[in-house]
């Protein structure tokens, strides 16, 4: 088609030339990242609008008619411009004339170009390749403002300019750097010539000290602050541009007068001051001088900063300053003086007296001038130093050292420096006792003892004494550290006592330490050896002065020693080898001393038992064989056999085997106990073994005709562990059966057999004989091989099966579902008819046998032919298209086809196992057909009648946008679609503000679109149901949208004004409007955010608006600002002088623009004459202070809030000469009066009329003349200022007149006072009306009581504060000036409010939730408000007129702060200082104890509460008491923190309990509520007797604890039956006809658990709560215990001795938790317990045992232990 095209900024005009046969054409531009363009038209051409920047696109056309379309046409390639480069940003390189300018890439780039304007004339560019990101341009010049833009380079087209950025060069460097210092008033004025481009100066002075002053102007000098002394300065001034700063040094250097000395100090000793100060900058040298008090001078000079003034004075006083030369000024400098009061000098005549027992001294001397105090010191020269301070002339020193010599001399002390030391006397301390005395008793010897102690200072006599046969004697004297005292008796007590002495005293003590020689041999040591214990008791005679014995026990043969310790004269050892001779010794022990040992005693122990005993059960025979190894020391052996059933069987024999016939099925136990001459062993471990067992009886058949099931079942047989039962087939094969109970099942026994069962018992490696036989018949097999066949045609179904092996007949069932049929038949054939279809029928082929009703089965599953589908429905997915057809399940169906047809012949199928299937990808715009077919494996089922389906249309092609820029609406156009009855159109933007229109036609409306915005279009097809996806999106852009954020500044310098904005969305260019208020008006085209005006007319006021263009279409206009230009320059300047002010007046004409003035005048020739006014609102303004005789330029200057015009043109006023000198005027305060005093003019005539006028800040003026040299001017007004000249000419700007002087009167009194009280804080703010000439203020106020409060200020307020409270002030006030003060202001009255409440207290009421508050009143106060404050800021309040309140409706569980604040109607006071209470929950009361049934001796006990209302509540009930009654048995048990209303114990029997209560939440804990007290239960009754037969009888007990009576039970019958009740300990009945009886103990708490009574008939039984023995078969009674000796870990316990007893059984249990428990043999009646633990319990017992029986427990008896060593 030969494509063509003609580009220009975004828009492209392409050209073809005509194809035959072509209608229409479609152009389409689409770029490499798929964004496209296109344009339709009937000619040979089209415009393609909207071309991106930096995009390559592939132009193609194709051309159409009705028919169809023509292929595309070779591609042609379109590169657009670059896009305009961004993020440009320029940097001046300050101090270089050079900049860098830089941006971001743009595509398809070839070169940059970066320009600079200086729209002065100056332009300059640099340029960048395609890779570049910045340039470098050189050759700017300094001080201008140049405008920055690059435009990138394009290989066909060059982009658009950039934004423009402003770029300033640093400012030109300041020139002719002048200083002019002024030496008395230490400042300097630095002055230059302008710079271009400065914004400002900045100066600054660098001293080489590092010190610096500077000032910052904007004009062309400064005064730099503050300047130091004695500083040389490098004087600085720096051009500060706006980017850029200059700077340039004067030369030469600023010096400044030198510094007074500063930080005089002075180090002063003894006669010689060293002087010291700090370096005073500037000064060459210094002088120093000291002149005391008696007109005495020391003087010395030095070129260093430090000087030695000596031979001072002691006792005087001298005045030391410091002075240095000025060079600079040539003057002198005096450093403030310094007083040094040099030392008292040291006392005389020093004295000092000991007092020997105290240890401390007198101290006395003579008095020394100047001296405020005196210190006298001790020192012993071996570290111990002490002194004492008077102001009189002695002093007592205490606490010296004894045993030491002090040297003691005095200093006196003065108000700076303390005198030099007296002479020195020399004092002697008494003598020191002995310390930290130690005795060492020598335990390897009998009669030695050494004592030692810390050594004593001085030579000091030690002599140790102790009372030796009734009398003191001297053991040792000596003079060292020790002493060795012997010939001492073993085992004896001595108290020693010491005496210390010297030269000057001698002290003695009492009695300073006890020592115990070491013990002497135990005597008496005999040993006592108990047979068949193992244990011998050892014992020996006790002797005071011993700790603890410990005996040792060694055996003959070696090995290990056994010790034993004791406190008593008597040892056990248990646990001795049999057959063993031991060697016993014992040794004393006391305080860590250990005697010899005693004489040696020997015994032989019992032989030892048989070990290793065995028996061997024979299983053919009743024997058992029992064996044993060889015991040592046995002679024989006693063998004893008992069984399970109670048999006893006993055999003596010496071999070390025995046989033995014992019953079958029994458990026995053997042992073996060798036998001596002396005694008998201990038996050996018994041996456990059992019989073989019997054989099993009664086999019985439990089930039978199972499948493969079958069980049997026996009696149980003696000593059976398990059976083996076996079942044997006819055929021969066994089944075997293991089981432990009497009863045995198969579960793998075959069908149709026939088993016969025996069973055999097994015991361990036994087995006993068969029992009898017994049969189990089984059940028929099921048959095998079922088969069914269906006849899908003739709806039958057939089976056929296997014959099962002895089966007689057969049953054929039948199921599906809830309906069934069966028949019988005796054939393995059989059919069924009328079987429904979809359904799975289960068959069941049942045999049946002889013995057995047939329980096994054959089955089959059959399927019959599937029902017809129904229900059958399609739908279509509108956006994927694909269609959907849908049905009822068809019973029995295992799969389905879907078949879709159109009325043409097109056909779709598909198949699916669900019930529905889809069709993917259906043609749009078609009507189709729908059919499913149901199959299984037997049939096909088709549904009728078929549905139809209209499948989705087809998307809308051709779619077009056509804008209309004035409207903000778009028109889309599209071609129709197949199947569609309407159309929905959707415009989408980036922005989600979204347009949408709907129509039945070919074209719609889009009306709500918005500005500034890139939408996307699409066209949807919509059918009846479905609607098509959308078309192939089209763009097109919106309106632009206005700019925002305009902003408008001008540049002051050039009058250009700059717009700039902010774009929002794209735009292609910006149109800006300026418009001034007379019509003139200025247009802007850029492609920017920013846009310039230069030249703006002066003094104007311009509109901006800036509208945006994208397209063929504009925006609306943005918001309209407002700015001004530079205002103009002010004309018409015109002045004149006041000579008696010495001022000038000077006027001008109103500037356009302007809204303020400055007026600068200049002396001409005279940089330093200066003068400067601003006024906002007149034409006019004073130049004030000019000086005399000078001609001044004046130049005004015009202002308005964005720039400053340039300056008028300058005129000159000269001021009049003043020849006569300077007058002095004085104004006389309070007198309305100004005393002006002058010097007579040279050659003046003697009579010359000299006129002083005085003009006033208001303007009025004063006159007075005299011929001499003063007059006063009167009637002068307070709150003025004047300026005052005195004049020799009545013309007052002749030369003849003096400069002016200016003074100022005293201010008039302050007006308007008031007071604003902070009544709370104790402060008040005073302020009044400002006076004139004020310069500061005094505010006094003065109380009735006479205190008074003041404050200074330079404001018009002042704050008071520390007001004291309940006063009443007066107050006024006094403006100052200079010397004068004002009158004093209207007096004020302040009254203060009432004093802050003390002494608060709060009492908090849990069940009102209310607190009352009561405090100390205060004054006069009228009410008083209360206040609680919680944590969160929540308040309440009370209110009285009395110093008490209640506040009420305190939040329970709230922490709050009370405070109460008092009010006296006017004022209120401070809150006193805060109270912090707790809203604490009140303690709950215990309603109910709920007691439960005792058991185990425990009773669990439910106590509840009444719940309290306070939010977050827990509980915590609290149980303290004791057990048994016992004191020392004491309790404390505590619940944990809960917050249900109850809570169980469990206590044990016979307790009683205090229950207390407390309650907590988040503010804290409540008291403890008031307690309830009560018992347990009582534990069961102990020591129950019963005494007498089955006709009469008695049954006694021990008392239990808080039981109140007893109750016996006869037991055997339920319910029990109660025989007695009493409050007594013991209860008669008669006629007992049970053996069954049992008794309880009972209070309110509850009954015990009950003790059974042990039924004695005939033989009487001692309580255990009796004192008597009663006899036991007349002659055995219990043993009386008795504890003779307890410690903290070891208990000595003895008992009365049982006649007949071979040995005790003693049992020693804790009293604790655990009842921890030992049992111990003892042979003898006494045992020492030792190992036991410190501060425990034990309760003791002890049983006589004989040869085969055991005699009556004795009562037991507790006993505490020690608490042990601290």
């Amino acid at each position: 088609m030969n494509v063509s095209f003609h580009y220009n900024v975004s828009t492209a005009q392409v050209q073809w030339i005509a194809g035959g046969g072509a209608s229409s054409y479609s152009v389409q531009a689409v770029t490499k990242q798929g964004l496209s363009l296109t344009c339709n038209t009937i000619n040979t051409d089209c415009v393609l609008t909207g071309l991106q920047c930096s995009q390559t696109y592939s132009i193609t056309v194709t051309a159409k008619n009705q028919a169809c379309d023509s292929q595309i046409s070779d591609a042609s390639l379109l590169m657009t411009e670059p896009c305009p480069p961004t993020n440009i940003q320029a940097n001046v390189s300050c101090g270089q004339p050079t900049a860098t300018v830089s941006w971001q890439q743009s595509d398809l780039a070839a070169g940059y170009v970066a320009y600079f304007d200086s729209q002065r004339g100056h332009d300059t560019f640099c340029v960048g390749t395609d890779t570049d990101t910045s340039c470098v341009v050189s050759g700017l010049m300094c001080g201008t403002v140049y405008s920055v833009w690059v435009k990138a380079l394009g290989h066909q087209y060059n982009s658009s300019d950039s934004i423009v950025v402003p770029l300033a060069s640093g400012p030109c460097e300041p020139s002719n750097i002048e200083v002019i210092y002024d030496c008395g008033g230490s400042s300097a004025n630095i002055s230059w010539q302008p710079s271009d481009g400065a914004v400002l100066y900045i100066t600054v002075l660098t001293a080489s000290s590092g010190h610096t002053a500077s000032c910052t102007t904007n004009q062309t000098s400064c005064q730099p602050r503050p300047l130091r002394c004695g500083e040389e300065y490098n004087v600085t001034v720096k051009a500060v541009g706006e980017t850029c700063n200059s700077s340039s040094q004067m030369t030469g250097y600023l010096t400044t007068e030198p510094c007074v000395p500063t930080n005089v100090s002075i180090h002063y000793n003894l006669s010689a001051a060293r002087v010291m100060w700090n370096t005073a900058r500037g000064a060459a040298s210094y002088s120093v001088q000291a002149v005391s008090d008696r007109n005495l001078t020391v003087t010395c000079n030095t070129t260093n900063t430090h000087c030695s003034l000596t031979a001072l004075q002691c006792s005087h006083i001298y005045s030391i300053t410091v002075m240095t030369q000025s060079l600079a000024c040539n003057n002198t400098v005096s450093s403030a003086p310094y007083l040094l009061v040099t030392e008292p000098c040291p006392p005389t005549n020093v004295q000092a007296s000991m007092s020997c027992r105290q240890l401390t001294s007198a101290v006395s001397w003579e008095q020394s001038d100047l001296a405020l105090g005196y210190v006298a010191y001790l020192d012993n020269q071996n570290g111990h130093y002490t002194s004492c301070m008077s102001t009189n002339t002695s002093c007592v020193v205490s606490g010296l050292m004894c045993g030491t010599v002090y040297s003691v001399w005095v200093k006196a002390l003065g108000q700076q420096y303390n005198s030099s030391d007296s002479s020195v006397v020399s004092l002697t301390s008494a003598p020191c006792l002995p310390r930290d005395m130690t005795v060492e008793v020598n335990c390897t010897s009998d009669n030695a003892v050494l004592v030692s102690w810390n050594g004593t200072y001085g030579t000091t006599n030690i002599s140790l004494m102790a009372v030796v046969g009734g009398s003191l004697q001297t053991l040792c004297t000596t003079q060292q550290e020790s002493c060795n005292m012997t010939s001492l008796s073993c085992g004896e007590t001595y108290s020693l006592s010491i005496n210390a002495s010297n030269d000057q005293c001698s002290l003695s003590t009492q009695t300073l330490s006890n020592f115990t020689t070491r013990p002497c041999p135990p005597q008496g040591v005999a040993a006592n050896l108990h047979c068949s214990s193992r244990t011998a008791v050892l014992s020996w005679e006790e002797r005071s002065n011993v700790e603890l014995y410990t005996a040792s026990a060694i055996k003959a043969s070696g090995g290990e020693e056994k010790t034993c310790d004791s406190v008593t004269s008597t040892c056990q050892f248990s646990g001795l080898d049999c057959g063993e001779m031991y060697n016993f010794t014992v040794t004393a022990h006391n305080r860590g001393c250990c005697s010899q040992p005693s004489s040696p005693v020997f015994i032989h122990t019992e032989p030892c038992p048989p070990m290793n005993v065995s028996a061997e059960v024979l299983c053919e025979s009743d024997e058992v064989k029992i064996s044993w190894q060889e015991a040592s020391g046995a002679e024989s052996f006693l063998v004893t056999v008992s069984g399970s059933d109670g048999l006893v069987k006993t055999h003596n024999t010496t071999q070390t085997l025995l046989r033995a016939s014992l019953p079958c099925g029994q458990d026995f136990n053997v042992t073996v106990r060798g036998q001596g001459s002396a005694c008998n062993g201990v038996p050996s471990s018994p041996t456990f073994f059992k019989t073989a067992p019997c054989i099993p009886r009664g086999l019985v058949t439990d089930a039978e005709c199972g499948f493969d099931v079958g069980s049997v079942s026996w009696q149980p047989t003696d000593g059976a562990e398990s059976y083996i039962a076996v079942a044997t087939g006819l055929d021969g094969h066994a089944h075997r059966c293991v089981s432990n109970t009497t009863s045995c099942t198969w579960s793998d026994l075959h069908c149709g057999e026939e088993y016969s069962v025996v069973v055999r018992a097994k015991s361990n490696n036994c087995t006993s004989l068969p029992s009898n036989s017994s049969i189990i018949h089984m059940d028929a097999c099921a048959p095998q091989n079922l088969s069914a066949t269906v006849n899908c045609d003739m709806k039958v179904v057939s089976l056929s099966w296997d014959a099962s092996n002895g089966a007689k007949m057969y049953t054929v069932s039948a199921e599906a579902g809830n309906k069934s049929v069966s028949l019988n038949t005796n054939m393995t054939t059989a059919s069924f008819t009328g079987f429904t279809c979809g359904q799975n029928y289960s068959i069941k082929i049942t045999p049946h046998s002889r013995h057995c009703p047939g329980n096994s089965s054959a089955s089959v599953s059959v399927q019959t032919w599937p029902c017809k589908p129904m229900g059958v429905s399609a739908s279509q997915d509108c956006l994927t298209s694909i269609a959907v057809v849908t049905w009822q399940p068809s019973n029995g169906s295992d799969v389905y086809t879907a078949t879709m047809q159109t009325g043409t012949g097109v056909s779709e199928m598909c198949m699916s196992d669900t019930n529905q299937c889809s069709f993917p990808g259906l043609m749009c715009g078609h009507n189709f057909s729908v059919s499913v077919t149901a199959s299984n494996q037997q049939c096909n089922v088709t549904s009728s009648p078929a549905t139809s389906l209209q499948s989705v249309p087809c998307v809308p092609t051709d779619v077009s946008v056509v804008m209309d820029c004035a409207n903000n609406t778009a028109v889309v156009s599209w071609a129709a679609s197949q199947g569609a009855v309407k159309y929905s159109v959707m415009a989408h933007s980036a922005h989600v503000n979204n347009d949408s229109c709907q129509t039945s036609g070919l074209s719609c409306n889009l009306n709500n679109l918005t500005c500034g915005s890139l939408y996307t279009v699409q066209v949807v097809a919509m059918g009846d149901s479905c609607s098509s996806v959308p078309s192939w999106p089209l763009k097109f852009n919106s309106i632009p949208c206005p700019p925002q954020n305009v902003s408008a500044q001008v540049s002051c310098s050039s009058n250009t004004l700059t717009v700039s904005w902010d774009a929002i969305g794209d735009a292609d260019h910006f149109l800006v409007s300026l418009a001034a208020e007379n019509g003139e008006s200025e247009l802007c085209n850029t492609t920017n955010t920013v846009c310039f005006s230069s030249n703006a007319t002066c003094g104007k006021t311009f509109t901006v608006q800036v509208t945006s263009v994208r397209e063929h279409c504009r925006s609306v206009h943005s918001q309209t600002q407002s700015i001004q230009s530079a205002p103009c320059q002010p004309q018409g300047i015109n002045g004149s002088v006041d000579c008696v002010t010495n001022s000038a007046w000077i006027s001008w004409l109103d500037a356009p623009g302007a809204d303020s003035y400055t007026v600068s005048g200049v002396a001409v020739g005279r940089n330093d004459y200066r003068a400067n006014c601003t006024t906002s609102t007149n034409t006019t303004c004073e130049m004030k202070d000019l000086a005399c005789g000078v001609l001044y330029n004046f130049s005004v200057l015009a202002k308005n809030s964005e720039c400053e015009s340039q300056p008028s043109a300058p005129i000159s006023l000269e001021t009049a000469p003043c020849s006569l000198s300077a007058i002095t005027a004085v104004p006389q305060c309070h007198n309305s009066s100004i005393l002006v005093v002058w010097d007579l003019m040279e050659a003046s005539k003697r009579n010359t009329v000299y006129t002083a006028t005085a003009e006033a800040s208001d303007y009025t003026l004063l006159t007075c003349n005299n011929t001499g040299t003063s007059c006063s001017l009167q009637e002068a007004q307070c709150g003025l200022h004047y300026t005052i000249i005195v004049a020799a000419s009545s013309d007052a700007c002749s030369s003849m007149r003096s400069p002016p002087s200016r003074v100022s009167m005293e201010p008039c009194p302050p007006t308007d006072v008031r007071v604003n009280a902070a009544c709370e804080h104790h402060r008040a703010v005073v302020s009044w009306t400002p006076s004139p000439v004020a310069e500061t203020y005094h505010v006094v106020a003065e109380a009735a009581d006479g205190h008074t409060h003041t404050c200074n200020t330079s404001s018009t307020n002042c704050s008071l504060s520390e007001l004291h409270c309940d006063e009443q002030y007066t107050v006024f006030v006094t403006a100052g000036h200079e010397n004068c003060s004002s009158k004093a202001s209207q007096n004020i009255t302040l009254n203060t409010g009432p004093c802050q409440p003390t002494g608060l207290s709060v009492t908090y009421q849990c069940s009102n939730q209310s607190a009352m508050l009561t405090w100390t009143p205060s004054g006069p106060a009228k009410d008083y408000y209360g206040c609680a404050q919680a944590g969160n800021g929540d308040m309440l309040y009370c209110h009285s007129t009395n110093p008490s309140c209640v506040i009420n409706r305190l939040d329970c569980g709230t922490v709050y702060n009370f405070s109460v604040q008092a009010s006296d109607g006017t004022c209120n006071s401070s809150f006193s200082d805060p109270v912090q209470i707790e809203a604490v929950p009140c303690p709950p009361a215990i309603a109910e104890v709920q007691l439960f049934p005792v058991q185990e001796e425990i009773q669990v006990m439910r106590f509840s509460w009444t719940q309290i209302t306070c939010g977050d509540t827990e509980y915590m009930l609290t149980l303290t008491g004791s057990l048994l009654g016992d004191s020392q048995a004491l309790f404390e048990l505590s619940s944990y923190w809960t917050n249900v209303t109850y809570f169980e114990f469990p206590l044990p029997c016979s307790s009683n309990y205090s229950a207390t209560m407390k309650s907590r939440n988040a503010a804290g804990m409540s008291d403890t509520s008031m307690p309830v007290y009560g018992t347990t239960a009582p534990c069961p009754p102990s020591g129950v007797v019963y005494t007498g037969n089955s006709s009469f009888a008695t049954v006694s007990w021990n008392a239990s604890v808080f039981a109140v009576s007893y109750t016996v039970y006869d037991n055997s019958i339920t319910p029990k039956v109660q025989l007695c009740s009493t409050a007594r300990l013991s209860c008669s009945l008669s006629n007992i006809a049970s053996s069954d009886l049992a008794i309880t103990a009972s209070n309110a708490a509850g009954e015990s658990e009950a003790t059974n009574v042990t039924k004695m008939v005939t033989h009487a039984r001692r309580r255990r709560d009796l004192q008597e023995q009663m006899s036991l078969n007349g002659s055995i009674s219990a043993p009386v215990l008795d504890v003779t000796h307890t410690t903290s870990t070891v208990i000595s316990i003895t008992w009365s001795k049982v006649e007949g007893a071979s040995y005790y059984s003693l049992l020693v249990i804790k009293q604790s938790r655990s009842h921890e428990h030992q049992q111990l043999t003892v042979y003898g009646e006494s045992i020492m317990l030792t190992d036991m633990r410190p501060n425990a319990t034990y309760c003791i017992s002890v049983l006589a045992i004989y040869g085969d029986a055991s005699g009556p427990e004795s009562e037991p008896i507790c006993v505490q232990t020690d608490s042990g060593l601290p």
